[in-house]
């Protein structure tokens, strides 16, 4: 039987719109990153956020990747949040 230890982490996505400047247009951002269990995601998120910059972030969705997602760029971004630090994807409006 495998311990919890063994188990693989976890890693959050959460999708949101974010300003650098209040006043002006927002931005599309997905974050990952891994969590401790009871840990506040939104607080988290938001402190990440605000870490990067943006003066507002509207959360728009928060969800668990359960495996290796298949295409970048969030391959690479869930490669980074289970090394420990948090990935941020932003889209342009182009995108």
């Amino acid at each position: 039987m495998a311990s919890t230890t063994d188990e693989p982490k976890q890693v959050h996505l959460v999708v949101a719109d974010v300003w650098k400047d209040k006043d002006g247009e927002p931005a599309l951002v997905h974050l990952l990153f891994t969590g401790n269990e009871g840990e506040d995601l939104i607080s988290v998120a938001l402190n990440i956020l605000a870490g990067q910059g943006y003066e507002e972030a509207e959360l728009t969705e928060i969800g668990t990747l359960t495996e290796e997602p298949e295409e970048e760029p969030h391959r690479s971004a869930w490669k980074t949040a289970l090394n420990g630090e948090a990935a941020l994807i932003e889209f342009g409006e182009d995108e």
